[in-house]
């Protein structure tokens, strides 16, 4: 039984301007935007593969407070979309086994350690919330979300997206693709 994924990495982010002095978000990602997942052994099923720094993002705000977030986007809301599959036998893989993390130097990510990857109708804030506006922090404290930027303070604008996935022998083999979206947006 072979599964083979590949992970797609989508970046959005919306500029803005407000009154006179102009804000704006924006970041860059620093690696390919394609990963792949090849579940070619055994252990690679009992124990996973983890992928550190699988991106970074380079995060720089003007003049404005920001929320960062992730989610999934596939045809199948919860599910990984599938490009072709093996056989018959076995369950279609949840977007959930797919486990992310988002480290900088400052710890400045709300979201601690790996976590479940969601749909982005219902995403995980890195920065901010959904509420707005969220309170001014600076870094180095958890949550920053003030202007700055990746090349005056890498510590705090820097995030590096570690990605892992356990599958174990219960799903469907075959090749399967998702697409990870990073919003980086103005927190208005």
């Amino acid at each position: 039984m072979r599964i083979k994924t590949i992970v797609l990495i989508g970046l959005i982010f919306v500029f803005g301007t407000l009154g006179l002095r102009a804000q704006s978000v924006s970041f860059a990602l620093t690696t390919s935007p394609n990963i792949t997942f090849d579940f070619n052994t055994i252990q690679k099923y009992e124990t996973g593969i983890t992928i550190m720094n699988a991106c970074t993002l380079n995060i720089e705000a003007t003049g404005t407070q920001w929320d960062l977030y992730v989610g999934a986007t596939t045809t199948n809301m919860g599910f990984w979309d599938v490009t072709s599959t093996y056989g018959s036998s076995g369950s279609l893989p949840t977007i959930g086994i797919m486990k992310l993390q988002f480290r900088n130097a400052a710890a400045t990510s709300q979201m601690s350690g790996f976590f479940s990857l969601q749909d982005r109708s219902t995403p995980s804030y890195i920065i901010g919330s959904a509420g707005a506006p969220d309170a001014a922090i600076s870094c180095p404290n958890v949550g920053t979300n003030t202007a700055g930027n990746y090349l005056t303070n890498p510590s705090c604008y820097k995030f590096n997206v570690d990605l892992r996935i356990v599958p174990g022998f219960n799903l469907r083999p075959g090749l399967y693709t998702i697409r990870i979206d990073y919003v980086l947006i103005q927190d208005l």
